[in-house]
Formats: C-alpha cells, structure tokens, sequence
C-alpha cells in the first residue's frame, strides 16, 4: 500500500556482517575516519615540523654564539654565549632523539646545566669556568704522568 507499489524489492539497507545498515550511516561512519586521518596526519607532520624548525633553530644558536664563546672567555658576553649554545646544544640533541632515544640524556643535561645561567649568569659562569678549568687541569696531568 505504501512504498513501492510492487515495482520490484528496494532495499534501503546494506548488509555489513549479517546486518543490516543504512547507507547514510555508512556515508557518515566515512566522513568520520577520513577526518580522523587528516587530523592524525596533520599531527604527524606538524610535530615533525616542529622538532625540524627547533633543530635548525639549534644550529643557528650554535653557530652564532660559539665564535663568540671561545674568543671572549672571561667576559659577561661569554655567560650569554654559554647559554645561548647550551640551549642550542639542548635543541640538536632533542632532534636527534626522534632517531636514538639516548639523546634525551644530553639534552635535559644541556638544558638543565644553561637553568642556573638564565638566573645568575656572572656566579654561575665563573663558578662553571672554574670547575671546567680545574677538570682540564687534572686531565693534563693524568695525560702528562703517563
């Protein structure tokens, strides 16, 4: 009486596993996992991008700020230098993370080491200079006695 008028069996369904399923749900169910992957890729990617964009950020730091450390040793130029090429060093080392895990290790190293700096630079870098100086200086002398 109502429907198809004896024009033929219409199924508005589609068996999926033995059950039956409305186009439209399907249709949707595919607009759902398309935009899942987009948003999963787009993830991907901008996560890459962002470790890429701080390992470049890193070497900049670098190459800018250690000339600068080794010609200006004693000076309070030289605690920025420091800071700045530790955070750099910091930057690489999370980069080359997504490739080798153990390189977290020097990077929270270089990071944590540049944290005094940011606060007291003048203390912390002769305290720093002094400690490095004295480890080269037992260094030298282990080398020499042998």
């Amino acid at each position: 009486m109502y429907g198809n008028y004896n024009n033929g069996s219409r199924r508005s369904y589609v068996l999926i596993g033995g059950y039956p399923v409305k186009p439209i749900y399907l249709v949707i169910a595919g607009v759902i996992i398309f935009g899942l992957l987009v948003y999963l890729l787009l993830r991907f990617f901008s996560i890459g991008l962002t470790m890429h964009f701080g390992a470049f950020a890193g070497i900049l730091l670098l190459i800018a700020n250690l000339r600068e450390l080794l010609g200006y040793g004693y000076t309070q130029r030289g605690s920025t230098a420091l800071l700045n090429t530790l955070v750099g060093a910091g930057l690489v080392c999370a980069w080359l993370a997504q490739f080798f895990v153990l390189f977290w290790v020097p990077a929270l190293l270089a990071v944590g080491i540049a944290t005094p700096l940011a606060f007291n630079r003048a203390g912390v870098y002769a305290a720093y200079l002094t400690t490095a100086q004295r480890a080269a200086e037992q260094v030298r002398r282990m080398v020499v006695r042998q």
